[in-house]
């Protein structure tokens, strides 16, 4: 019953019907104040000395410190290297050899850095069986020398031989670069 009574309501207050002079019986409806048509009268209590020479346009500004930055560059650039990076020709090997008491086969380098500053070499080892080409063994070596010195270093692989074996010690690769 009450939504029925909503629903009419909103029903009136859409098609006008209550407004006045549109309603015939004038009871019921709506009663607006002035008939809702008349136009607003100005509101009362707002201030008239209100100022009425208003500037036109942006004020201008202009900073009295300008600042001034120029980078300069943390960084440099730097050339490529003017040395030969294969050190292969900076190694000389001796020793190629088979430990029985260790189990080991052996060999030992002596890398020379005849460059102006000190050199990082990374050396790649293998043993080869001559009768096969197989491979017995490798290691790794990585050393750095001081400009204008040598240093020796023993590469080693753990290998059990169980017949009389030949083999060839040799280094595979060979780089250096600057440290």
């Amino acid at each position: 019953m009450r939504l029925v009574a909503v629903a009419a309501i909103g029903l009136l207050a859409l098609t006008g019907c209550g407004k006045k002079g549109r309603h015939s019986s004038g009871s019921g409806g709506f009663v607006s104040g002035g008939g809702g048509d008349a136009p607003l009268s100005t509101p009362s209590g707002l201030p008239t000395d209100l100022p009425t020479d208003l500037p036109s346009g942006i004020p201008s500004y202009t900073p009295s410190y300008t600042p001034s930055y120029t980078p300069s560059p943390s960084y440099s650039y730097s050339t490529a290297p003017s040395y030969d990076t294969d050190a292969r020709n900076d190694i000389s090997a001796s020793g190629c050899d088979y430990n029985e008491s260790t189990s080991s086969l052996e060999y030992t380098l002596t890398v020379n850095n005849n460059e102006t500053q000190s050199m990082r070499f990374s050396i790649s080892i293998v043993w080869n069986d001559n009768a096969d080409q197989g491979l017995l063994g490798s290691d790794y070596q990585s050393v750095t020398v001081a400009p204008g010195s040598s240093q020796t270093v023993k590469a080693t692989s753990y290998r059990t031989l169980y017949k009389a074996t030949t083999f060839t010690c040799k280094v595979q690769s060979a780089y250096k670069f600057a440290n």
